[in-house]
């Protein structure tokens, strides 16, 4: 089956439009630059790449399916008219999944080598000893692709993983217990490391807070590097200012960017980078390969990859 994409993404190459009629003889695909060119030509289109805004939606009469050009999409992605509609939407989970957990674990190691201590001091001089991996425990929070991977990397240290998640079943490599969100505070108790890999999602939305924080060991380092808008910023702050957090590593934030006047840039026991995880990825051939194999599927009626549940954003 013959069908027209609209390529509404600054992040669509100027290659793909070929690419797809090669993968899918009969098959149009047209690049806009700015959205709002496609007022038209959306009316007849089949499927669109990035993201539709609500007006261009309205205007649309056969779109069935949205390719995301992204990973994470959250709250700002969707809206109700997309939501109650038929419109399939993928994402590109998947990309970026050895970034994000190396990233994680390079938190983890800075902190269990002292690094928030030892680097700023610019001179000889010994202070706390090392943390001892094998006799720690870290809980990863959301076990998709990139805390699987942090399972694997925790796990080689020696390290006791124990992971949370709502829809996988059977624990990955490396991890010990995999439990259900409704453990999630009982399990927090237990872990000298939290790992927030999890979606921005309805559920996430602000779900770590003072209450969460209280039910940790106390001590503990807690590592983000999912979504800022997972936890409430001034409740992070208030536990790292009480000792009962002893540190954070923090690659995204909310708001974003932080404000110069947070709290949180003047802690020493803070390590902060600019939503950067994913820099270096070479996640624009592994997006164009999720495209093209999802254009062949769409044209054979097959099922897609990576299919975005619209109600709960991910």
């Amino acid at each position: 089956m013959s069908f027209t994409i609209l390529l509404l993404s600054a992040d669509a190459d100027p290659s793909w439009p070929e690419k797809i009629s090669r993968a899918v003889p009969g098959a149009v695909a047209k690049i806009y630059t700015d959205p709002t060119d496609a007022l038209d030509d959306i009316e007849t289109a089949d499927a669109a790449y990035g993201t539709v805004p609500p007006e261009l939606f309205a205007r649309a009469k056969r779109l069935r399916w949205i390719c995301a050009s992204r990973a994470g999409l959250g709250a700002a992605y969707f809206y109700d008219a997309l939501v109650k509609s038929d419109v399939v939407v993928t994402g590109m989970h998947g990309s970026y999944n050895e970034h994000l957990s190396t990233h994680a674990v390079a938190f983890l190691l800075a902190f269990a080598r002292r690094f928030e201590h030892y680097l700023p001091l610019k001179r000889w001089q010994r202070g706390p000893g090392m943390i001892d991996l094998p006799t720690q425990t870290v809980l990863i929070v959301g076990v998709g692709g990139a805390g699987s991977e942090a399972s694997k990397l925790c796990a080689a240290f020696g390290m006791r993983v124990l992971g949370i998640d709502p829809r996988v079943t059977e624990p990955p490599a490396g991890m010990a217990e995999l439990s259900t969100p409704d453990r999630l505070e009982e399990r927090l108790g237990e872990a000298d490391f939290i790992i927030v890999t999890t979606p921005e999602t309805p559920d996430t939305l602000g779900m770590f807070n003072a209450r969460l924080f209280s039910r940790m060991k106390r001590g503990a380092y807690f590592i983000n590097i999912a979504r800022g808008r997972c936890v409430v910023t001034q409740d992070l702050i208030a536990a790292l200012q009480s000792g009962q957090l002893a540190g954070a590593g923090l690659d995204v934030a909310d708001p974003e960017p932080l404000p110069p006047d947070s709290p949180l840039w003047g802690m020493p026991n803070v390590l902060i980078t600019p939503h950067v995880a994913i820099l270096g990825t070479p996640y624009r051939q592994k997006w164009e390969a999720i495209l093209l194999e999802n254009c062949r599927r769409f044209a054979a009626g097959q099922p897609l990859l990576n299919v975005v549940d619209k109600e709960k954003w991910y």
